[in-house]
């Protein structure tokens, strides 16, 4: 039957847009992710900055005296100008959404206010009293009260700032040492996240010059936040992994 207002025809269906629209609407597989972004990173490597052969590899393993963790992606290859350059990635899927919410880490936010505390005790002043005063009981109980109260006050006023928090596919990338450290997510995994908390992760990644890339379909991916340049100063990041002397026959 033809649907009514259609003068006896059928809508015409684009079959590229039918396609794309049933890719973003599927749960991609984390390691179709990894592919993914890996490709994208080595395309995005050998058009800027590399000399020579470009190792890419997803599952690679550091040393075991780095505790033989498991980086979704490692690439590694010359740069014109630094020398030995590596990327380190880490791939989450809709499987894994918990591991990209950020969540208050109590432990955190009691130390940064017992830090701020202290800051606040110094530059008003309070601290000094304990070198002025010779009273036994006020030569300790100003700097004691304005760093107690600073501290109280730091806690309060920034209890739902993202430095208080953490997220777990953060730590785990921190273990693959790389000159430049990617996040690599699903569409459909952030589509699940919240406004705030994708805005806390995006500025979490970004204070930590981690990158993040958003795997939208097979031959689209967005960058959502850079990934920053990071020193290892007289050494390459390569001596991190388990298969560096391998890599470097490669590359070299």
């Amino acid at each position: 039957m033809p649907l009514a207002g259609s003068a006896g025809h059928y809508p015409t269906i684009n079959y590229l847009q039918f396609q794309n629209t049933f890719f973003y609407m599927a749960r991609l597989a984390e390691i179709t992710v990894q592919k993914i972004a890996l490709e994208y990173l080595r395309k995005r490597c050998k058009r800027r900055w590399w000399i020579g052969k470009i190792y890419a590899q997803i599952e690679a393993r550091t040393k075991r005296k780095f505790g033989s963790k498991r980086a979704d992606g490692l690439l590694a290859f010359k740069h014109w100008l630094f020398g030995t350059y590596v990327i380190s990635m880490e791939a989450k899927s809709f499987k894994t959404l918990p591991a990209m919410r950020p969540y208050r880490d109590d432990w955190r936010l009691v130390k940064n206010s017992l830090w701020a505390g202290l800051v606040i005790c110094i530059i008003s002043g309070a601290f000094f009293f304990s070198y002025r005063l010779n009273d036994g009981l006020w030569q300790f109980l100003i700097p004691f009260n304005a760093f107690l109260g600073g501290a109280i006050l730091y806690g309060i006023t920034t209890f739902r700032h993202y430095s208080h928090k953490r997220v777990d596919v953060i730590d785990q990338l921190q273990q693959y040492p790389a000159n430049k450290q990617w996040l690599a997510f699903s569409q459909d995994s952030v589509d699940s996240l919240s406004y705030q908390k994708l805005k806390k992760l995006k500025r979490m990644a970004r204070n930590q010059g981690i990158g993040i890339l958003i795997v939208r379909s097979r031959k689209e991916v967005k960058v959502l936040v850079r990934a920053r340049f990071h020193w290892h100063w007289g050494k390459d990041f390569l001596t991190f992994y388990s298969k560096e002397d391998d890599i470097k026959k490669i590359i070299n």
